[in-house]
Formats: structure tokens, C-alpha cells, sequence
């Protein structure tokens, strides 16, 4: 069957590169790339986001990659990809907003076709993408000043086979860890609108992009895409651990954060993971772990406030 966005049709076996356009700012259109693989044979459609936080800049190149690597020929179902969601916040460097109208475009889901520039995005991609779409994955990394690496989000719902859905797919990504989180005007608002499954990825970091990372968001699509039968070969999966519990660390005052860890670090309860200093070099807080288990969170800002979380420690 031919897929068809706006005007455009993509029929069986054939790949097509296109924009949707937004809406009109005051100097330019605003406009969102989007890249359709129509496969050869018949089967679900899944849609992959990037750049909903437009630094988060690992998953775009996963997308690429995905794009030069699956031949329709061989596909079966549609693979919908859109490698930059946020086009604004993209050129202009802006890590959460858009600068049209200072939104943060994970907020605002499903969106609003008559509202300002960063809803009407919102309003598009699910509306041309995901309402037709079967599975979800929004792929992210982490922000400037923060780390993260081999993690998961779905999103919390009464429906359980949903959930056992989600958790399916997550363990194709054979993730370090998988955390349940409600829905809030993300993209998991796909899970109530169309009630299909939605994962949100997240590794990596602003920059450099690593290889690792780049390779956990690509395998991880790879492989959910042969566990829904879109391509051929076994899909290789794990048992994931969900929710564990996780302790935040916090700084006590502002000062100079001189971490000792990395993102994905196994680390040991009462090891000492970073301190902080003040701008004297004079240490004023040792961070402890609270526990054994991972680094799923690591503020890598040298600069930190008070109140600021240094990294989040999960039990594992």
C-alpha cells in the first residue's frame, strides 16, 4: 500500500526525502525534514523522532545511518523517519526551545495546529507520522552539561498489554536500565491519543557524538525493527531491569563540580563519585554513592548552583 504525506505519495518499494512545512516567522518558513521507506511488503509502520531536544545530536546520526542503510526492497511495512523535530532550536543551538516562541517542544504534545510555531510542530508530527504509525520511538541524548548512556523511558499506563508492549520493545535496545515516567505533554501522549506503544530513548551527549552511543540508538532500531517482523533476522533482546529504585544527588552550595565518574559507571555504595569545591579549590561536599548500581545521570557542567543534581545513582 502507498503512504501518503500532504501530497505526496510514496508507493511500495520506494523511498522518498521531503519537508512539511510549519508555518510562516517573520523571516523565513519553518519547515521539518522528513524521510519515508516504503517497504516492498506489507507490515507495520513505526516512526522514529529525532531531535525533539534539538543539541541532543546522537540519535540524528543514528537516523542517518538508518536512512542510508534499509533498502525498501527489503522492508516490509513503512519506516517513517524525522531526523531533526525541532528545526528551530537545531540552527540556533538552543538546547530545550524553540526561539520563535520559547517553548520546550517535549511539552506540548499532541499539539495545536493554530497555536505558535512550537505546538503546531507538535500538531504535525503526530498528525502526518504518528497517527499512522503502529510504534513510536523518540530518540534522545543528553542536554549541554549533562551525560547519560543505554537508557529507556516508557510511559506509564493502565493498559497492560500496552505496557507489555513497550517493554518488549525496550528490551531490543538491551538497555542498562528501563524507567516508567507519566505522560506530560511528551511524546508518550501517543500511548493515550492512538494508544500505540512509545519508547524514549535515551544516550549520548551533545558533543562529542560517540560511536557507542550512535551505535546503542541504531542497533536498538535494528533490532525492534526485525521483533516486529519489518525485517528479516532474529531481533536480539534482554531481560531489562525496570524501575529500580535510584537516589538523586544533589549539590549543598554552588561551587565547582569535579566528578570522578562517567554516565553508565557501575559504581559501589559509600565509593566517594565527585566533589564539590569552591572556587578556592577548598572541597565543601563529598559525594558518596548511596548505593551499588549504575550512573544513569551525570551532570558533566563544571559549574554547578545549589540545589543543582550532580547524577542520579540506580540500584543495580
Amino acid at each position: 500500500m502507498s503512504f501518503q504525506v500532504e501530497d505526496t505519495v510514496i508507493e511500495r518499494g520506494k523511498a522518498h526525502r521531503g519537508w512539511v512545512e510549519i508555518g510562516e516567522a517573520s523571516t523565513h518558513t519553518v519547515k521539518m525534514p522528513y524521510i519515508v521507506i516504503n517497504g516492498a511488503k506489507d507490515g507495520p509502520t513505526l516512526t522514529i523522532l529525532g531531535g525533539v531536544h534539538a543539541v541532543e545530536c546522537t540519535p540524528v546520526e543514528a537516523i542517518y545511518r538508518l536512512t542510508d542503510s534499509i533498502d525498501p526492497v527489503e522492508l516490509s511495512g513503512t519506516l517513517i523517519l524525522v531526523p531533526v523535530v525541532n528545526t528551530e532550536g537545531f540552527h540556533a543551538r538552543k538546547p530545550y526551545h524553540n526561539i520563535l516562541d520559547h517553548l520546550n517542544q517535549n511539552k506540548v504534545f499532541p499539539g495545536d495546529a493554530e497555536a505558535s510555531i512550537t505546538k503546531r510542530v507538535a500538531f504535525h508530527v503526530f498528525d502526518k507520522f504518528v497517527s499512522k504509525s503502529d510504534a513510536l520511538i523518540d530518540a534522545h541524548s543528553a542536554d549541554i552539561g549533562e551525560d547519560v548512556t543505554r537508557g529507556i523511558f516508557i510511559f506509564k499506563t493502565e493498559n497492560r498489554e500496552l505496557y507489555r508492549k513497550m517493554v518488549e520493545l525496550a528490551s531490543c535496545y538491551r538497555p542498562a536500565l528501563v524507567e516508567t515516567t507519566n505522560i506530560a505533554g511528551n511524546t508518550g501522549e501517543a500511548v493515550n491519543v492512538y494508544g500505540i506503544p512509545c519508547l524514549m530513548i535515551e544516550s549520548g551527549a551533545p558533543y562529542p557524538i560517540r560511536e557507542a552511543d550512535v551505535n546503542y540508538h541504531y542497533d536498538g532500531a535494528m533490532n525492534v525493527m526485525k521483533f516486529m517482523g519489518m525485517l528479516d533476522g532474529e531481533a536480539e533482546r534482554s531481560t531489562p531491569l525496570i524501575d529500580p529504585p535510584s537516589e538523586r544527588l544533589w549539590a549543598k552550595k554552588g561551587g565547582v563540580w569535579r566528578r570522578q565518574v562517567e554516565a553508565g559507571q557501575r559504581v559501589e555504595k559509600g565509593a566517594s563519585v565527585g566533589v564539590v569545591c569552591n572556587l578556592l579549590g577548598e572541597v565543601i561536599q563529598v559525594i558518596y554513592a548511596p548505593t551499588d548500581g549504575i550512573v544513569s545521570f551525570l551532570r558533566v557542567h563544571y559549574s554547578v548552583n545549589a540545589g543543582d543534581t550532580l547524577l542520579w545513582v540506580a540500584k543495580a
